[in-house]
């Protein structure tokens, strides 16, 4: 069902204290809601980061993989109800992966802060694959694997 999975209130609040519990931590101080939810509307996934913050469970929430266009959007619903909106976005940015940071989300600062994934392009930008050398053990290995 709708609650089992997404980013319902339900499943967020749930999720959430799982986590705290395996972690055993009382509270966290950002939690981030990663990747989009096409189901859950925008609003739902604003207030039910709220409640999160509110009840203590964390301070404050971000975003991952959102488009500029979705966290303006939260952005716009959090300061229409006096709520929290996002304070990070975490996006992959690497020298090969730049214009979202640096052009999409460009009216968002400073708004929100940023906390990246991928920096070194998983390994590429390290060097370790030059020469079409797939080293044993690295995660070229097991995405080719999977091939």
């Amino acid at each position: 069902t709708m609650n089992r999975s997404g980013l319902s209130r339900k499943h967020l609040y749930e999720g959430l204290k799982a986590s705290l519990e395996r972690f055993k931590l009382e509270y966290i101080d950002c939690v981030f809601c990663h990747s989009v939810d096409p189901v859950t509307p925008i609003e739902e996934v604003v207030r039910a980061f709220n409640i999160l913050i509110d009840k203590g469970l964390c301070f404050y929430w971000g975003t991952s993989t959102w488009t500029a266009r979705m966290i303006e959007e939260a952005c716009a619903i959090a300061d229409r109800l006096g709520l929290q909106g996002p304070v990070m976005e975490q996006p992959k940015y690497n020298l090969l992966s730049r214009e979202i940071v640096e052009k999409d989300y460009a009216e968002l600062y400073p708004r929100i802060g940023l906390t990246v994934f991928s920096p070194l392009a998983g390994g590429i930008l390290t060097g370790k694959y030059s020469g079409n050398v797939i080293p044993e053990g690295s995660r070229q290995v097991r995405c080719c694997a999977a091939c």
